[in-house]
C-alpha cells in the first residue's frame, strides 16, 4: 500500500516537472520570436530615419 502511494506521487511529480519545463521552453521560444519581429521593425525605422536625414542634408535643411 505504501509503495503504491510513493510510486504514484513520484510519477505525478515527474510528469508535473516535465510539463513545467516544456511550458518554459515554449515561452522562451515564443518571446525570442516576438523580439526578433520587433527588431525587424526597429531596423526598418532606423534605416528610414537615416534616409530622411540624408535627404534633409542634401536639401540643406540640417
Amino acid at each position: 500500500m505504501h509503495m503504491d502511494t510513493t510510486l504514484f506521487l513520484t510519477v505525478a511529480l515527474a510528469a508535473t516537472l516535465i510539463v513545467v519545463v516544456l511550458a518554459l521552453v515554449v515561452i522562451i521560444i515564443y518571446q525570442r520570436w516576438r523580439i526578433g519581429d520587433q527588431n525587424v521593425f526597429i531596423e526598418r525605422f532606423i534605416r528610414q530615419n537615416e534616409e530622411q536625414r540624408q535627404k534633409m542634408r542634401k536639401a540643406g535643411i540640417v
